[in-house]
């Protein structure tokens, strides 16, 4: 199998496209259609479902994109032995969930490019934010170079390892006119009944709640399960819920008067981001150039 052919199928099996696997690698769109029926060819089976204008992976196709993903990371780890020390290049793949993308890595972008300009990071959202069997895989597997992890505690098993990255306090808002928001203090009764505004279940911020709350006799009133901390911020404005959200992400709407802090009284409602790798895998100079900006500025 030539190499080539399995970086164009990779590019196709991440996007589900043709003509979107064309333009990330430079190639006319008929050059990919080529390597694919080359390599489906040479394998005597099909990798791709052609389903009218959309297209998915074969079983086959899905066995070999693990593959494919290991096959494309050992030539970059090649590449970066052969040409030795100098300035780190190439692409890292981190997964992150949405609400540390959003207000912990800009800062982190900026000096990252500053001083490694030729190293190229792509993002992939986060839906949970756990260490999930899904995410094991893909670090253990090497498709994914790094990622950002919220838990309480973590001590993933080998080959991965974790380091703490950030403490992620949480917060309570709501409302300026909401019945609770002139309390000197909120506990756990008071929350008994009202209608409030939570993550999906198995996100972290949700758990940090559930486990403060844990022991008392109340429970609140779920009106509301997002996935997107914006909109658990957007909806707790319009007035009459409480969301729990990460503290970082709403220190604007707190300055301007838009949500209104409660001042919870419980046990600390905080979860702990980790950055986890494959310590299997030789550092590839890339990967440690975005390791070490992480660690400069937490």
């Amino acid at each position: 199998m030539e190499l080539r052919h399995l970086v164009t199928f990779r590019a196709v099996a991440q996007g589900l496209s043709f003509t979107g696997a064309a333009s990330r690698l430079g190639y006319v769109q008929s050059a990919v259609t080529q390597h694919v029926k080359a390599l489906e060819e040479e394998l005597g089976v099909p990798l791709f479902d052609r389903l009218g204008r959309r297209i998915a992976l074969t079983e086959a196709g899905t066995r070999l994109f693990d593959y494919a993903t290991r096959i494309d990371r050992l030539a970059e780890e090649a590449a970066d032995v052969v040409r030795g020390p100098g300035e780190p290049e190439g692409p890292v793949t981190v997964i992150a969930p949405e609400t540390l993308c959003a207000y912990r890595l800009p800062p982190l972008l900026h000096r990252l490019y500053r001083e490694h300009p030729r190293v190229r990071l792509a993002f992939e959202s986060s839906p949970s934010g756990a260490l999930d069997a899904g995410l094991v895989r893909r670090l253990a597997g090497g498709e994914l170079d790094l990622a950002l992890v919220l838990e309480e505690t973590l001590e993933p098993a080998a080959p991965l390892a974790a380091e703490l990255f950030t403490e992620e306090p949480l917060s309570l808002v709501t409302a300026p006119d909401h019945p609770l928001a002139d309390n000197p203090r909120v506990t756990a009764p008071d929350l008994d009944g009202a209608p409030m505004l939570l993550t999906d279940k198995g996100c972290r911020f949700r758990g940090a709640l559930e486990r403060a709350l844990t022991g008392h006799p109340c429970r609140p009133d779920v009106v509301g399960e997002f996935a997107s901390n914006e909109t658990i911020k957007r909806v707790a404005a319009a007035g009459g819920t409480i969301g729990v959200v990460a503290s970082a992400s709403v220190e604007s709407e707190l300055a301007s008067g838009t949500l209104r802090e409660l001042v919870w009284a419980g046990s600390p409602l905080a979860v702990r981001s980790y950055l986890v790798r494959n310590s299997a895998r030789w550092p590839r100079p890339a990967v440690e150039a975005v390791l070490g900006t992480f660690r400069s500025v937490r």
